[in-house]
C-alpha cells in the first residue's frame, strides 16, 4: 500500500498542492493458494462470484459522484467522456431544454440512475463514440423494466455509427431530430489558399523503402502478393512503391502469405515484418509456416528499433528497456533454428546485392527469409 501525504508550498501568495509519497511495505512474495488454480470447479465458482457481485456493483455506481443526471428538460442525452463535452458544448444557452445524463462507468451500467433518468424524460438521446454501449444498455435496461421511452442512437441511424464526433455534429443532430435551430456554426474561409494533400509516406532516409525497392525490382514482370504487416512499414503501400497488398493485424503478414500459398501457387508470396513486429508475434507464424510447408519468402525489415512507436529497445538490440547491457537475440539463429535453411542478411542500401538475393531466394522452394538489416539513429 501506497501512503500519500500533502505538503502546502507558498510562492508569492499562490498555494501547490505537492503530492509526498512513501515507499510500499515490501511485497511478502507468492502465497501459495488453490485459487491461482484454474480448474473447472474454480472456474464455475468464480463465475457464479462474478455473476452475484455485478447487481451490487452497478448499485454502488448509481451513487458514484462522477454519474451524474443534471437538468429538467423534457429531451434527455445521455452521454460519457469527451462526447459529454461536445454535448455540453451544443447544447450551450438552452440547457433548460435538456436533461443529461452522464454516465462515467458503464460497466456494470448503474440502472437505477438510468432509470430515474429515463423516468424524467420524454426521449432519449445516446451520444457517444465508437460503440454503441451505452445506448445498448438503456434499451437492455428498458425492456427488462418494461420503460416505454424512445431511444434514439446509432442503432437507429440518428447518430453517425462510425468516425469521430464533435460539438458540430451533435449540434446538427439536434437539429435533424428536434427541429432546434443550430448553434455553433462553422466559419466559412472563401479566401483560404488551397493546401498540398501530403499523405503519410516513410521517412526521408528510412532503410525500408531501399528494401521495398529492392523486392519490387527482383519481382518485376512475375507474380507476386506483397503481404504487409503493423508498423511504419505499412506505408510501403503508397505510390510509387505500392509494395503492401495486406495488412490485418501484427503478425497476419506471416501467415497471411503461407495461406497465399495454398490457394495460389503460381505467385511468388513476400510477408514483410519488421525487427521489432518479429519478436512480438512473428516467430510463431514462422513455426506454422515451417511446421505446414509453405513456400513463402520472409523480408525481415530490421532497422533495429521500433521506429513507429518511439524507439523501444528489443530482444534483438542487446539493451533493455532500463538502459541494462542484455544479450542480444540473433534474427538470423532464431530462423535457423526454427528449421529455415535459406536465411541471407543483407544492406538494403547495397541494391545490387539485395535484388540478386531476393532473385535467388525467388528461385527456390520452401521457406526461405531474407534479412534487410540497416540500423538507423532514433535522432
Amino acid at each position: 500500500m501506497i501512503f500519500r501525504a500533502t505538503t502546502r508550498v507558498c510562492h508569492s501568495c499562490a498555494s501547490i498542492d505537492v503530492p509526498v509519497f512513501k515507499s510500499p511495505a515490501p511485497a511478502e512474495g507468492f502465497v501459495k493458494d488453490s485459487r491461482w488454480v484454474i480448474f473447472p470447479r474454480l472456474s464455475f465458482e468464480s463465475k457464479k462470484r462474478l455473476e452475484a457481485r455485478e447487481p451490487k456493483l452497478a448499485e454502488l455506481f448509481a451513487a458514484y459522484k462522477r454519474n451524474t443526471v443534471t437538468g429538467h428538460g423534457r429531451i434527455g442525452i445521455a452521454c460519457g467522456g469527451v462526447s459529454y463535452a461536445y454535448v455540453m458544448e451544443a447544447i450551450a444557452g438552452r440547457e433548460e431544454e435538456f436533461t443529461v445524463f452522464k454516465v462515467a462507468t458503464p460497466y456494470p451500467f448503474p440502472t437505477k440512475l438510468a432509470a430515474e433518468f429515463l423516468d424524467g424524460v420524454e426521449t432519449c438521446l445516446v451520444i457517444e463514440e465508437l460503440d454503441s454501449v451505452l445506448e445498448d444498455a438503456l434499451t437492455y435496461m428498458k425492456g427488462n423494466l418494461e420503460i416505454r421511452k424512445e431511444i434514439k442512437g446509432k442503432r437507429d441511424g440518428s447518430v453517425p455509427c462510425a468516425g469521430e464526433l464533435s460539438a458540430e455534429i451533435v449540434d446538427g443532430i439536434l437539429e435533424k431530430l428536434f427541429g432546434m435551430p443550430r448553434r455553433i456554426q462553422t466559419p466559412a474561409f472563401d479566401d483560404m489558399p488551397s493546401i498540398p494533400v501530403r499523405p503519410p509516406v516513410l521517412c526521408a532516409g528510412c532503410p525500408h523503402r531501399a528494401s521495398f525497392y529492392a523486392v519490387k525490382k527482383a519481382m518485376a514482370g512475375k507474380k507476386a502478393v506483397f503481404c504487409g504487416d503493423i508498423g511504419c512499414y505499412t506505408l510501403g503501400n503508397a505510390a510509387p512503391l505500392d509494395m503492401v497488398d495486406t495488412c490485418l493485424c501484427m503478425g497476419a503478414g506471416i501467415t497471411i502469405a503461407q495461406g497465399l500459398n495454398h490457394a495460389d501457387k503460381a505467385s511468388v508470396n513476400f510477408a514483410f515484418v519488421g525487427d521489432s513486429t518479429f519478436f512480438a508475434s512473428g516467430i510463431t507464424g514462422v513455426v506454422n509456416a515451417v511446421y505446414n510447408q509453405a513456400d513463402m519468402i520472409l523480408i525481415v525489415l530490421d532497422n533495429s528499433t521500433t521506429a513507429m512507436t518511439g524507439h523501444q529497445p528489443h530482444p534483438g538490440i542487446g539493451r533493455t528497456m532500463m538502459g541494462e547491457v542484455s544479450a542480444a537475440v540473433s534474427i538470423e539463429n532464431v530462423l535457423k533454428g526454427i528449421g529455415l535453411e535459406f536465411v541471407r542478411t543483407v544492406d538494403p542500401l547495397d541494391y545490387t546485392k539485395s535484388v540478386e538475393v531476393i532473385k535467388e531466394a525467388a528461385a527456390l522452394k520452401g521457406v526461405r527469409a531474407v534479412i534487410s538489416n540497416r540500423p538507423v539513429s532514433p535522432s
